[in-house]
């Protein structure tokens, strides 16, 4: 960035020329600033005296953006990312109602001359947000993309299945959503208390919903990256389809946390399943990668499992564990048929990977390694420093989150992650995506409660995974003012500690 002299005053109605492409960025754009403020927005020609001029330049790589406050102020760009982030830019650099949640007053804006080159490190700066075991409608999932394309984060992860629901409606397994999607408790407070609420909770989404979800998602340039867990985390399919699974008694979705035995059977009808259902999902995400899950597969049923001995000993299997291969490579295969990249969590390192499988590293950095050295992409999403359900400090008066003391996850701590890992060779850092921040939600209920473990921690990683974080000092200062926008916007974050 490198200021210049003099400022730039813009009153409603502001003028943009842009490309038609692109133009839906600028509605985006048109809409912020018409529910901040009540600013009009005009779409004009180049040569019609526009406030703001957005050009492509083809030259800039994707997601990178020149800004240049003037008259007209312009913005150089590739892809409507570029513009995006530019767009974005000019609302941090004005006044804080341009953040408002609520209509305010402003009769003009007034920015200094500056010029902007800027753009990300990395490629993959992604936000997971468990809707299973407490659903979020989507108006809140709306909301999060809102917030999360506010600091340049691209991936929005869905995680739809598990123990305790299933979330999303498959025409041809339609008990999926009639018993899969509805658990009759839940624990209440930890659930090493052993209390419950004894309260029903469920929701799922339809095809429509997620199509709105999508669609609100592109216009803030973020990607929807869904993901259907299997063969384990499966109880909730077993409820409803119990012959998929190991075991002749019936089970219930789960009203526990944690992760449940039951797992489905290895057998051709399960398989198939597993195929069928994360392809229909996959459908409604075109061209999106497509997370397969892969972790925390208890193999003990398969262990007791005539079926699943016979399947061991016809593919020469010598441990259980690899079982969970055929899932992986069948899905795999079938997603990469339909062009979708496929994702999986790294657990499935432990067994044959298909190539071209991106693998997620959440139990530690060192899995990016192994992935990179195993010629594999990696996403960096390790717990000890981006699952955002551990407790925001050590502080008794934390809400309950899934760990206890003293383990605790600060934005200092986010903020002082590397999203390479420590030890990497050079060689193998290209095979390095980005990295993605976790919201599971065992213990997030409520919308507050989820502006309060995401943020400032969300802050703190999107600087992380841009490229830009310097000192902790330096960025508390940015910090400090950044957190005025996220109570313009109605943000419950979590306050600062005192310095």
């Amino acid at each position: 960035m490198a200021a210049r002299p003099g400022g730039v005053v813009w009153k409603s109605p502001l003028r943009i020329s842009v490309d038609d492409e692109w133009r839906l960025v600028v509605k985006a754009f048109a809409a912020d600033l018409y529910d901040s403020i009540g600013w009009q927005v005009e779409i004009v020609a180049e040569d019609d005296t526009p406030d703001i001029q957005i050009l492509r330049r083809a030259e800039y790589r994707d997601e990178d953006y020149e800004l240049q406050t003037g008259e007209p102020t312009t913005i150089e760009a590739s892809s409507a990312a570029g513009a995006s982030y530019a767009l974005t830019m000019l609302r941090q650099m004005g006044p804080v109602e341009l953040w408002s949640s609520a209509r305010a007053e402003l009769e003009k804006i007034e920015l200094p001359r500056f010029v902007i080159n800027d753009g990300p490190k990395f490629r993959w700066r992604g936000v997971h947000l468990d809707v299973v075991r407490h659903f979020w409608d989507v108006s809140t999932v709306c909301r999060l993309i809102d917030q999360i394309a506010a600091h340049r984060l691209n991936k929005l992860h869905l995680h739809l299945n598990d123990d305790q629901g299933w979330r999303v409606e498959v025409p041809a397994w339609p008990r999926l959503t009639e018993v899969g999607s509805r658990r009759r408790s839940s624990p209440l407070g930890h659930e090493d208390d052993g209390v419950d609420d004894n309260i029903s909770h469920g929701g799922f989404y339809s095809a429509d919903d997620l199509l709105t979800i999508r669609e609100h998602a592109a216009k803030r340039c973020v990607q929807v990256v869904p993901e259907i867990d299997l063969p384990a985390h499966a109880q909730a399919v077993l409820a409803a389809y119990g012959e998929l699974g190991n075991v002749s008694e019936p089970v219930e979705v789960w009203t526990r946390w944690g992760i449940s035995d039951h797992v489905l059977n290895v057998g051709p009808e399960a398989l198939a399943f597993a195929e069928e259902a994360v392809c229909y999902v996959a459908s409604l995400f075109p061209g999106s990668p497509v997370h397969i899950g892969g972790d925390e597969c208890p193999t003990t049923e398969w262990e007791n499992s005539p079926l699943a001995q016979a399947v061991m000993a016809e593919h020469g299997f010598t441990e259980a564990r690899q079982l969970q291969g055929l899932f992986t490579t069948r899905m795999a295969a079938a997603l990469q048929r339909e062009g979708h990249e496929v994702i999986a969590w790294d657990e499935v390192l432990d067994a044959e990977v298909p190539d071209g499988t991106v693998i997620m590293a959440w139990r530690s950095s060192t899995k990016g390694i192994e992935a990179a050295t195993r010629g594999l992409d990696a996403i960096m999403a390790p717990m000890q420093f981006l699952y955002f359900d551990w407790p925001n400090s050590l502080n008794a008066n934390e809400p309950v989150a899934v760990v206890p003391a003293p383990y605790a996850t600060t934005w200092e701590k986010v903020y002082g992650f590397s999203v390479y890992p420590l030890g990497i060779e050079p060689e193998l850092r290209h095979h390095i995506r980005g990295a993605q921040a976790q919201l599971w939600t065992e213990y997030i209920a409520t919308r507050a409660h989820l502006d309060y473990m995401a943020f400032p921690r969300l802050c703190a990683f999107s600087e992380v995974a841009w490229g830009t974080s310097t000192m902790v000092s330096d960025f508390r200062k940015r910090l400090v003012i950044h957190l005025e926008r996220l109570s313009a916007m109605g943000v419950a974050y979590r306050p600062l500690d005192p310095a």
